[in-house]
């Protein structure tokens, strides 16, 4: 009973880094258009600072999950964990998996591209960073959209998981309607206060 239960808890605990990871992408998605704007006037240091932390949380959120290291807690330790309970997994559920793990795959170049920047120039700063800030913009730009796919499939790898031991389906698509129907109002109350 305790292996089903520690199984879980890692399956919350994942479940719950992916939605705060999903949640700080969806702000930067929101806030890209103002940091992209050509009208200078419209940016602000507010919305520069909430889109660059956004973005930091992703790439560390995604970091996370996707993790190999064998005593973090990551998408591998799942696919790892071994007891009675995982065996509870149906043939249609392994079948699923086995293409979730495939996809997977196919996101190695990102999850890579990921880690460089993680190490480089968000959670460890490189020297170079500093002393020759000329290399940190040769590395190639993360593409959000594609973290965002990345995300999708983790998600579907959990639902997996969470399907199989009855726990309730996580849906990202409900968090990304309320947060865009959220900076909506948001947007209208700024150009609100804007005109008085």
């Amino acid at each position: 009973m305790k292996q089903a239960n520690n199984l879980n808890k890692i399956i919350d605990h994942l479940t719950d880094l992916l939605f705060r990871t999903w949640s700080a992408f969806l702000v930067a998605k929101n806030l890209d258009p103002i940091i992209e704007s050509k009208n200078p006037g419209q940016k602000n240091y507010f919305f520069i600072s909430a889109y660059f932390c956004s973005v930091e949380s992703t790439l560390l959120g995604f970091s996370k999950m996707m993790s190999t290291k064998k005593d973090e807690l990551g998408i591998s330790y799942l696919f790892n964990y071994k007891n009675i309970e995982s065996s509870a997994l149906t043939k249609e559920h392994k079948q699923k998996l086995k293409k979730h793990k495939q996809k997977l795959k196919i996101l190695r170049p990102l999850i890579q591209q990921v880690k460089t920047w993680r190490d480089k120039a968000i959670a460890h700063l490189d020297k170079n960073y500093i002393f020759d800030p000329a290399t940190l913009g040769k590395m190639q730009p993360v593409n959000m959209e594609d973290v965002s796919n990345g995300l999708i499939i983790l998600q579907d790898i959990l639902n997996e998981y969470r399907d199989c031991l009855n726990m309730e389906l996580l849906r990202l698509e409900i968090a990304e309607s309320k947060m865009t129907n959220e900076w909506n109002d948001i947007a209208a109350l700024i150009k609100g206060n804007k005109k008085q």
